[in-house]
C-alpha cells in the first residue's frame, strides 16, 4: 500500500543528488510560493474523488503538543528549512486547490487535558475544530461511547481505498465496521526502531555469515538473534558492575518502547473470539506460550550484563547510542533528531520477529501517536472531507522530508537503512486492546505486562486476574459504540 510512498522516495533522493546541501545533516526541499508554469501542471494531479473548489473558507486541525508534535502538522510560516517549507508547501496546495486557509487550535493541549475542550467546543457548535489529533489511547473511548466522532465512510470526498490511507490499519480497530479513527500518510509515525552504530556493529560481529540488513530482508532477524548480537558487547570499564561507563549490547527505556517487543512478537493484547466478541488474547491458548517465554527472555534482557534499561521513564537513556558505548538502542522515531549531530554513524532496523515461523505474517511495528478524528458537528462537511483528502494525498513529500531531516546525511542517503524505514512503515501496527485501554478497566494494565516482574506478579496469574473485568468493560463499550454510543 505504500509502493507510491517508496516510488516518490526514490525520485526525491535522486534528485537529492544533483542539487546542493543547503543544510548539515538534511537535504532542503526548495518550495515556490509563487508556482511556476511546471508545478502548476503538478498541482493539476488531484484524488480522483475530489474536484477543484473555491471554498473560501477554514479548516482548524487541533493538535496534541506532547504526542504530535505540531511542526510536522502545520506551520504559520516557514523557518528556513526543509521540514516547515514541506508542511507549507501543502498547506499551499490545499489552498490552491480548494481555496482552504488550514490553522492549529488546541497548541498548547497534552493527552491529560484535551478531551474537555474538545467535548465543549462540539457541544457548542462552534466549528472550531473540523479534525482532532488524538492520544494513542487516553480519552479515545469516552469519544467514541458519547457519539462525538462521525464514522470516515460517511464523510464526502474520502477514499480510504486510496494507497495514502491505511485502511488495513484502521480496519483493526473498527467497531460494527465503522471507522471512527483515521490512518493515513498524514499521521507522521510515531514508532519504534532498533538503531545501532554501524562502526560497533562491524567491529563486534563482523564474524556474522549475514549483514543485519540481509537478516531483516531474509526474514532472518528473531529476538534470539538480537540478543545474541547485543552479547557479543558487555563491558565492564570499571570492574564495579553495570556503570555510565561501560559498553552495552542494548539500551533503552522499559516504556513504550518495552511494548514494541509485544507487537512486534505477532501477540495482541484484544482479538475476537470465533462469536465475533472481542476478548482479553494476551495469555489465551494460541499466545500462552509465546507470552511466557517472551516475558522470560525480556527479564533475563534487563537483568544481563549486555543490556543497561531505565525503568517506567520517557527520559534519554543513559547510555545513548550517540555516547559510542551502546552497540543497539531501542529508541522512537522522533528521538533520533537529535542525534542529527552526532559523530556516530547510526543504521535503523525495525523490531525483530519473534522467530522465523513468524516471517509469513512480517515485521509488526508499533504505532504509538494519535488518531484522525472528525468530531460528530462541522459547518461544512464537504469541506472537511475533502481538505483531510487532499492533506493525505499531498502527504508523500511531507513524509520523506521528516524522514530526511529526521535522520539527514546518517541514514536517508543510504540505501540498505532507507530499505529498513520502508520495512517499518509498512508493518505499522496496533490492536484493539492498545487503543481501547482506557475504557476498559483493567485492560490498561495488559500492555505492560513485559516489563521485569509484571509489577511484581506471577505472569499467568496476574494476567488471569485482569481478564474477567476487562472482558466486562470491553463488551459493554463495543455494545455502546455499536448502537451509535451513549449520546444518541
Amino acid at each position: 500500500s505504500n509502493m507510491k510512498f517508496i516510488k516518490f522516495l526514490a525520485i526525491v533522493l535522486a534528485l537529492a543528488s544533483i542539487v546542493s546541501v543547503f543544510a548539515a545533516c538534511e537535504v532542503k526541499v526548495d518550495v515556490e510560493i509563487t508556482p511556476s508554469d511546471d508545478q502548476n501542471k503538478e498541482d493539476e494531479v488531484y484524488p480522483s474523488t475530489v474536484a477543484k473548489n473555491n471554498y473560501g473558507d477554514e479548516f482548524y486541525l487541533s493538535i496534541l503538543d506532547d504526542v504530535n508534535p505540531p511542526k510536522y502538522y502545520w506551520v504559520e510560516e516557514t523557518e528556513n528549512d526543509a521540514m516547515s517549507e514541506a508542511v507549507y508547501a501543502r498547506q499551499e496546495k490545499v489552498r490552491k486547490y480548494l481555496g482552504v486557509e488550514i490553522y492549529a487550535t488546541g497548541i498548547g493541549l497534552n493527552h491529560d487535558n484535551y478531551i474537555a475542550p474538545f467535548k465543549t467546543a462540539v457541544k457548542n457548535k462552534d466549528g472550531s475544530v473540523d479534525t482532532l489529533l488524538t492520544h494513542v489511547s487516553t480519552g479515545v473511548c469516552s469519544l467514541l461511547s458519547e457519539s462525538y466522532l462521525r464514522d470516515f465512510n460517511d464523510m464526502p470526498g474520502i477514499n480510504l481505498e486510496a494507497d495514502y490511507w491505511n485502511k488495513d490499519f484502521m480496519d483493526s480497530i473498527a467497531i460494527a465496521d465503522k471507522n471512527y479513527l483515521g490512518f493515513s500518510n498524514f499521521n507522521i509515525l510515531y514508532t519504534n526502531v532498533v538503531a545501532f552504530n554501524k562502526d560497533m556493529m562491524d567491529q563486534y560481529a563482523d564474524n556474522l555469515d549475514k549483514s543485519v540488513y540481509e537478516l531483516v530482508e531474509d526474514k532472518e532477524w528473531t529476538l534470539d538473534t538480537m540478543m545474541g548480537l547485543a552479547q557479543l558487547v558487555a563491558i565492564d570499564r570499571t570492574g564495579d558492575g553495570k556503570t555510565d561507563d561501560d559498553t552495552f549490547g542494548l539500551t533503552g527505556n522499559q516504556w513504550v518502547p518495552w511494548i514494541g517487543f509485544l507487537h512486534a512478537s505477532n501477540i495482541n493484547l484484544v482479538e475476537m473470539d470465533e462469536s465475533g466478541a472481542y476478548k482479553v488474547a494476551v495469555m489465551n491458548e494460541k499466545n500462552k506460550e509465546k507470552m511466557s517465554q517472551l516475558v522470560d527472555k525480556l527479564k533475563a534482557l534487563s537483568s544481563s550484563d549486555y543490556g543497561y534499561f531505565q525503568f517506567r521513564t520517557t527520559a534519554a537513556p543513559k547510555v545513548p547510542l550517540v555516547s559510542g558505548r551502546a552497540l543497539m538502542q531501542l529508541s522512537a522515531t522522533y528521538d533520533l533528531v537529535g542525534y542529527l549531530d552526532s559523530d556516530v554513524t547510526f543504521g535503523v532496523l525495525p523490531y525483530p520477529m519473534w522467530d522465523t515461523a513468524q516471517a509469513k505474517v512480517g515485521y509488526r511495528s508499533l504505532q504509538w501517536g494519535g488518531y484522525l478524528c472528525i468530531p460528530n458537528y462541522l459547518d461544512n462537511e464537504e469541506m472537511t472531507g475533502e481538505t483531510l483528502e487532499v492533506l493525505s494525498f499531498y502527504s508523500d513529500e511531507v513524509m520523506i522530508t521528516f524522514y530526511e531531516k529526521m535522520l539527514g546525511k546518517q541514514v536517508a542517503d543510504i540505501p540498505d537503512d532507507r530499505k529498513m524505514l520502508d520495512i517499518v512503515w509498512d508493518s505499522v501496527c496496533t490492536d484493539f486492546g492498545q487503543t481501547f485501554t482506557d475504557e476498559c478497566g483493567t485492560l490498561y494494565l495488559l500492555p505492560y505486562v513485559t516489563w521485569p516482574g509484571s509489577e511484581g506478579k506471577e505472569l499467568v496469574s496476574y494476567v488471569k486476574g485482569l481478564e474477567s473485568s476487562s472482558n466486562k468493560r470491553i463488551k459493554k463499550f463495543v455494545a455502546i459504540v455499536s448502537k451509535g454510543g451513549s449520546g444518541n
